[in-house]
């Protein structure tokens, strides 16, 4: 299939110009409300040969095509596909959409300033699906919920890379799974038991093990360690702390 920009059936169902093969096929559309596979080939052919001649009007191109026809970067891809489109008038789906995701890239690519910025202590909330991509990512045995930034690597328009560890702090949410804290000393600590296990640490059965518990949770993470990953802004359910300006960007 190639993609034109051109309604071909809508072009020979108001055709007004010279060609008598054109014109011949307009009866049978108008009755059948559409060309056959040959007629259709053939009438693009016309048409298309026709529309070479003309300025071309993008404004009435679709999206991704428009994009291709207005593009003004280096890619050597792209403008091959530009001229192309200017002197035959059509490009396959495939083409159209390989060079919609070039120029995208391209973008993207422009976009992205590398960093080396420290923020730590600033917490963030994930969306769980973000989390289970770290969890798979990483091998942990745990969601990373709630996790401090201690770097930002990189930024684009749509999204950063962050480096960051498992919140120590409080946040009156489970910091490994984003679940409501209802016994007491899940509150206190900040993390349920099952949670505790799947980390490492045994969750404390009384308040005098509290410090205890804090202690060793202070040591796994930093045992864990710091992890790397990318987080569309979409992603971000909240962000607390001084860096919130960033989300700006």
């Amino acid at each position: 299939m190639t993609v034109t920009g051109i309604n071909i059936e809508e072009k020979v169902r108001n055709y007004q110009g010279t060609s008598n093969f054109i014109k011949a096929l307009q009866p049978g559309l108008r009755k059948w409300g559409r060309l056959t596979p040959k007629q259709y080939a053939a009438a693009e052919k016309v048409i298309l040969n026709e529309e070479r001649q003309k300025e071309i009007n993008v404004e009435e191109l679709p999206t991704e095509l428009r994009a291709i026809v207005e593009y003004t970067g280096e890619s050597t891809f792209v403008n091959d596909l530009k001229m192309k489109y200017k002197k035959y008038r059509k490009l396959t789906d495939k083409q159209v959409s390989a060079g919609y995701r070039a120029i995208d890239r391209e973008i993207q690519k422009s976009s992205q300033k590398e960093v080396n910025l420290k923020i730590v202590g600033n917490t963030i909330k994930l969306g769980r699906k973000i989390a289970l991509g770290i969890k798979e990512n990483h091998n942990l045995d745990f969601h990373p919920i709630l996790v401090d930034i201690t770097e930002v690597l990189v930024m684009s328009d749509r999204a950063f890379k962050f480096k960051a560890k498992l919140t120590k702090e409080n946040a009156g949410i489970c910091r490994c799974c984003g679940r409501t804290l209802t016994d007491e000393m899940s509150q206190i600590t900040g993390i349920g038991p099952v949670c505790a296990g799947h980390v490492g640490v045994k969750h404390p059965k009384s308040k005098e093990e509290v410090a205890k518990f804090n202690e060793d949770m202070s040591k796994k993470i930093d045992e864990i360690g710091e992890f790397e990953f990318w987080i569309p802004k979409r992603s971000i359910v909240e962000w607390k702390g001084t860096a919130a300006v960033m989300m700006k960007f």
